[in-house]
């Protein structure tokens, strides 16, 4: 496993990004630091870094440097996002940064600003056909693309902050936008299955709020739909407030709360121009495009072809205990579901929750062993798995809680009703008893049971089993799965 940081430097903040990164191009978190510096309004304003910015930013890249160290980070690549070129003195300042950090920055181009923000996205969401809105500090980006290949890109240049450094009023930056947004002749033509995708700071406070607004269950950005009359009920909550309470609304940041009501009037315009009724937010973009193009360069010419099976394999890689049998239970589950079809009538709608499910089916052993899958929900639901909706991440947490029955309580699933269905419900209660069954037949952790055939007789089911080894210790355990297997198949069980 190596160490490798990545440095941004953007209008409005200097970050540091510390990965885990394991060979195949498997990355996970490590630490995250963000600070505030506000270089973007000085370069675009009088074309030069003042010599106090370049002291705080030094100080801060030294303390990025100490931090690499003591982590012992092995790799640093360290970029700077294209309002920098604008600045006359950025050559003596990146020379002064490298003496004082040996800290090399790249300067990205607008052009490979763009690649990586659409990098970012389409490998988070499984949106095949969409339009990408990025607001940025000094910039919107509208990026189009159909089956992950890039069309058409407009940079208006007009973003959050500019706008409001030049305190336009909000309806004012509507209509300047809409102009612009005219000139544009295929955004005029979209194809009516397009799909709009949202990212960046401002689109996430906007995800933020809408959850507030609308009582929505779930404290998660990535995949969560913005419909329009829920934005434009968040739009006129917020267009008026003064600075001081919009700083005091939750979840968003203070750094970007005096361009909040810009950002959102700009998304307004865009939303009105081009007649959208409702967009995903992505919590994937220039950071996440940075390190899919520089730590998994393999997405630089082809994005990622299957999003939940990268997650999968990657919580696999960092969180799988020595011998986990996770990917047995897994192929034993899909092997289930298929066989016993003809019993349990789910679509194959419900496919994807059971993939997750059965994957992570132990993942609550890192909170407690006993009755590990009653843990399991909110591990799940707060794991980054990209292209996955939430409905299918809650589908997917309630079948691994449910591999005891017992698990089951009406009031913490009523809290979800608005996305779940009684049906959900009859699903995942035979889910959770599928995966209960597959992991039982692997519970000595030895891979006996390679497949498996059922016969129907009446009231009871004939499951047989193939082995490569003895496998009576699994079998026995398969059958002590037979009560719950009654209760939701309603099927007696025999294992043989």
């Amino acid at each position: 496993m190596e160490k490798v940081a990545i440095i941004e430097m953007n209008e409005t903040n200097l970050k540091l990004l510390i990965l885990d990164v394991e060979q195949g191009g498997y990355y996970n978190v490590y630490d995250r630091i963000s600070e505030n510096i506000k270089l973007g309004q000085f370069v675009l304003k009088e074309g030069i870094i003042p010599s106090n910015k370049v002291t705080e930013t030094l100080t801060i890249l030294k303390l990025f440097r100490k931090v690499c160290d003591n982590n012992k980070v092995t790799k640093v690549i360290s970029i700077a996002t294209s309002f920098i070129k604008e600045a006359k003195n950025q050559k003596s300042f990146f020379d002064e940064i490298y003496n004082n950090t040996t800290f090399s920055f790249t300067i990205l181009s607008m052009e490979e600003e763009v690649k990586a923000v659409y990098s970012g996205v389409i490998n988070y969401v499984d949106v095949p056909k969409g339009v990408i809105i990025d607001v940025e500090p000094n910039y919107t980006h509208i990026i189009h693309y159909n089956r992950r290949t890039l069309i058409n890109v407009t940079t208006l240049k007009h973003g959050a902050v500019s706008f409001a450094d030049e305190n336009i009023g909000y309806d004012e930056i509507i209509k300047t936008v809409k102009e612009e947004l005219n000139k544009y002749e295929y955004l005029k033509t979209l194809d009516p299955e397009t799909m709009f995708v949202g990212t960046g700071s401002t689109m996430i406070s906007i995800g933020r709020l809408a959850k507030k607004v609308s009582h929505y269950p779930l404290d998660i950005d990535n995949n969560y739909v913005v419909s329009n009359n829920v934005f434009d009920a968040v739009f006129n909550k917020v267009k008026d407030l003064d600075l001081d309470k919009t700083q005091k609304l939750k979840g968003i940041s203070e750094d970007r709360a005096d361009s909040l009501v810009s950002g959102m009037a700009i998304v307004k315009a865009i939303i009105e121009q081009l007649n959208i009724t409702s967009f995903s937010v992505s919590a994937g973009g220039l950071e996440e495009g940075l390190i899919y193009n520089y730590v998994v360069p393999e997405t630089n010419e082809k994005p990622l072809s299957d999003m939940l099976t990268y997650s999968l394999e990657t919580i696999r890689i960092f969180y799988d205990r020595p011998l986990s049998n996770t990917e047995n239970v897994y192929n034993l589950a899909i092997i289930l579901f298929k066989q016993l079809k003809v019993m349990h009538k789910l679509p194959r709608a419900y496919v994807k929750a059971l993939r997750i499910a059965a994957s992570m089916y132990d993942c609550g052993t890192r909170v407690n062993f006993e009755n590990h899958p009653n843990y399991s929900f909110n591990i799940i639901i707060n794991s980054r798995l990209n292209g996955v909706s939430h409905k299918d991440l809650l589908l997917a947490g309630f079948a691994c809680k449910f591999q005891n029955l017992d698990n089951i309580v009406l009031s913490e699933w009523v809290k979800y009703k608005d996305i779940l269905t009684d049906e959900d419900l009859d699903a995942v209660r035979k889910l959770g008893v599928i995966i209960n069954l597959a992991a039982s037949l692997d519970r000595s952790r030895s891979q006996n049971v390679i497949d498996i055939c059922c016969d129907i007789l009446g009231d009871s089911i004939i499951m047989k089993t193939v082995v490569k080894d003895d496998a009576t210790f699994d079998i026995r355990q398969g059958m002590k799965v037979g009560s719950d297997f009654k209760k939701v198949l309603k099927k007696y069980l025999q294992i043989i």
